[in-house]
């Protein structure tokens, strides 16, 4: 239905672990201004293949402070609405510095 078309990936994973609140991941670019990329991984079991599963993702994240950098963790808040048209996370913290 409408769910299935404008949640795209997360869809599949919404069936079987539910959408969670929060992410864990790993800066991979700093996109443009206040922008971050996230790279996400989850673990999603298949009944067809009888195994755990896993499944990335790449979150453009709102980082209105601009404290991140690449190879940062993080940890992301989704925030229920679109910050713009394809950011719909921002920052929570940052758990781990990348040492530069």
């Amino acid at each position: 239905g409408r769910r299935d078309c404008e949640a795209g990936w997360r869809s599949s994973v919404e069936r079987l672990v539910g959408m969670p609140k929060f992410f864990f991941g790993e800066v991979i670019k700093k996109s443009s201004t206040k922008t971050v990329k996230v790279l996400i991984s989850q673990f999603v079991f298949n009944k067809r293949a009888g195994r755990k599963l896993k499944v990335t993702k790449k979150l453009l994240t709102h980082d209105p402070e601009e404290v991140c950098n690449v190879g940062d963790f993080v940890k992301v808040r989704h925030t229920g609405v679109n910050v713009s048209k394809r950011k719909a996370h921002i920052l929570d913290t940052i758990i781990k510095k990348h040492p530069q």
